[in-house]
């Protein structure tokens, strides 16, 4: 299993024994907001996140974020219904506005490239401009909204 280190941050693997922590963390108010429509995150939806992430097999999956040894968020590489592979990613909002989630998503995103991906899907709620901001700052081109979701697509070397 890789675990990712950056400037300020260490990535580990996510595992089934990490299912608690995970819920706890996407059911926050503030991150469940943009994340899951809003709903209540269940042990099944954590389980089977989980479960598609799958390092070892795929060279990408799901990662939690530590800083000073705390769990920070989740950054992640996940199979997305329309076939495509999609970025996902989420912090603790005492955690925003420092960068940590662009720091995080840079590193998952290389091991991406590492395992063969070239094209990225990034969806973003349409009024989660901060989300936005980290698409566009990775390289993602803004590709129209349906309304409700902002798509964007980032291109792996």
């Amino acid at each position: 299993m890789t675990t990712l280190r950056t400037e300020r941050l260490e990535l580990r693997p996510a595992t089934r024994q990490d299912a608690d922590a995970l819920r706890e963390h996407w059911n926050h108010p503030d991150v469940r907001r943009y994340l899951f429509d809003g709903k209540e995150v269940d042990p099944t939806l954590v389980a089977t996140l989980i479960a598609e992430s799958d390092i070892a097999r795929d060279g990408y999956g799901l990662w939690r974020i530590h800083r000073d040894g705390a769990l920070v968020g989740v950054c992640g590489l996940r199979p997305h219904e329309s076939g495509e592979v999609e970025l996902l990613y989420s912090l603790d909002p005492s955690h925003w506005g420092h960068g940590l989630v662009t720091e995080a998503a840079r590193a998952v995103l290389t091991e991406g490239a590492k395992a063969g991906l070239t094209r990225i899907l990034i969806e973003t709620d349409e009024d989660n401009e901060a989300s936005q901001r980290v698409a566009v700052r990775l390289g993602a081109v803004d590709q129209g909204s349906d309304g409700r979701l902002r798509r964007y697509l980032l291109s792996l070397p």
